[in-house]
């Protein structure tokens, strides 16, 4: 049995990660013994709703009196680098919500400690064990290679999530707890699948506006265009909507596949028609099984790191997988924003 602690008792972690470490599919693999939160109106809280869990105000004194495997970081991104550093200095496994990091400097030297050192990283980019986004891959790698697809992905929001705690519960429109605005909190969710999905990226362009939201001091809404070697692919993305939903769409010369922000997929391939059964991709209780995906291939590279696997792929062939994914994601990140304030296209080939 490993045993893990939270850093960072806020909303993510609530909702989703202990909920996934409860689970049937974890409780007899890995436990949660004890949460870092540095607000003390936020351990009291936490003591009453979680009384078996021990914890501390800081990361030093929770190294100081326990003996764990893994630290699960869910606190805000501006902190994640200093902890993953803490992490690797006490020779612990790292799970880390994301963004990876606050920028792309801390995200290279991040890389770097992590590539030199021996303990398992994941980055919490749990999208892609969605059915949702496993079909849209799949219909990718059905098409003919010697063509690319066009990918359209729309995120509508009314507003920016709330956190649930006493340590500002705005602050994913603080640009330095966050790092950025819509962009930052669910457009890198898509970034990183795009990459997943359709290989190496060549180029993007963005557009950062608000639109409805002047209180906060970030975009609320964000339009990307992105080629990669795959496909093209559009991200459209808002707090300022009149609801919650989300769509996509991927279009090849072999036909569709799209959902429409229901629980079903509707697919088009070589003239046959086929209706696929999935969960609402913007339904926030089906992100909790996304995590016990997550966290269950996250626990097995650690008990066994030659034969493990994420998602069907072999962690023995490169044990900076996730580390690398995490490092592309904010790559792409910042190049949406480069792109967004110099109104121009940024070309991957030009670095």
């Amino acid at each position: 049995m490993l045993k893990g602690a939270i850093i960072g008792f806020g909303k993510i972690a609530q909702s989703s990660h202990i909920k996934a470490f409860f689970s049937d599919e974890l409780k007899n693999k890995a436990e949660i013994t004890s949460v870092v939160e540095p607000v003390k109106e936020n351990r009291k809280e936490g003591e009453k709703k979680f009384p078996s869990l021990k914890f501390y105000a800081s990361t030093s004194e929770l190294f100081s009196n326990e003996k764990i495997d893994f630290i699960d970081i869910t606190a805000p991104p501006k902190f994640h680098a200093s902890l993953i550093k803490e992490g690797i200095k006490n020779n612990v496994n790292i799970l880390c919500e994301k963004p990876f990091t606050l920028t792309l400097d801390e995200a290279e030297e991040t890389y770097k400690l992590l590539k030199e050192g021996s303990v398992v990283f994941m980055p919490c980019h749990q999208y892609r064990y969605s059915p949702t986004w496993k079909n849209f891959k799949t219909f990718l790698s059905e098409n003919d290679p010697a063509s690319k697809s066009l990918l359209q992905f729309n995120i509508f929001r009314m507003q920016a999530d709330p956190g649930g705690t006493a340590f500002q519960p705005e602050w994913r429109t603080d640009k330095s707890l966050s790092g950025g605005g819509v962009l930052a909190d669910s457009g890198v969710h898509y970034l990183y699948l795009l990459n997943w999905m359709c290989g190496k990226p060549l180029s993007v362009t963005a557009k950062t506006f608000t639109l409805n939201h002047t209180e906060y001091s970030v975009e609320d809404t964000a339009v990307v265009f992105l080629e990669f070697e795959k496909a093209f692919a559009g991200i459209t993305l808002t707090w300022g909507a009149d609801r919650r939903v989300n769509t996509a769409r991927a279009v090849s010369n072999k036909g569709s596949l799209s959902y429409d922000g229901s629980t079903q997929l509707r697919k088009y391939f070589n003239g046959q028609e086929e209706i696929i059964a999935v969960p609402d991709a913007s339904d926030k209780s089906h992100y909790f099984s996304l995590y016990i995906s997550l966290i269950n291939d996250f626990v097995n590279t650690i008990q066994n790191k030659e034969s493990s696997s994420v998602d069907g792929e072999d962690f023995s062939k490169s044990k900076l997988t996730a580390v690398q994914e995490a490092l592309t994601s904010i790559r792409l990140l910042q190049k949406c924003y480069e792109s967004a304030q110099s109104k121009k296209t940024i070309f991957f080939a030009d670095e």
